[in-house]
């Protein structure tokens, strides 16, 4: 579980814990709330109820996160990328530094390179 990345969550991209409460049918506020007591109290500080929501609106959010793939642009059929986020990745994608996986980002960063270069010769 990466409460730093639940931290930049709440900080940066909030409506994304909005919108995993209104998709489970609970306050958005409450949810914020319980994530922000997470941050700085920890998992195992939250009340029953409160690992209830946690789980059911928070968790997916910053635990096994699936990198979403990368597709050249060329592309027309989506590619899975069946790669689980790791911890400094999670708070990087959050942030929006990074996108993907290692492997996605190399293929990204790889596809990148070869179009600078075809525009320049």
């Amino acid at each position: 579980m990466n409460l730093q990345a639940l931290e930049e969550i709440i900080n940066n991209n909030v409506e994304i814990i909005e919108e995993a409460a209104a998709d489970n049918n609970a306050d958005k506020d409450v949810v914020i709330g319980i994530a922000k007591f997470a941050v700085i109290n920890g998992f195992d500080k939250l009340s029953d109820p409160q690992k209830y929501h946690f789980n059911n609106c928070i968790r997916h959010l910053i635990e096994d996160v699936q990198c979403p793939g990368y597709n050249h642009e060329f592309e027309e059929v989506p590619t899975e990328c069946p790669n689980i986020l790791d911890e400094d990745q999670l708070v990087k994608y959050y942030q929006n530094i990074t996108e993907y996986c290692e492997q996605c980002e190399a293929q990204a960063s790889d596809d990148a390179y070869r179009k600078a270069a075809f525009f320049r010769d």
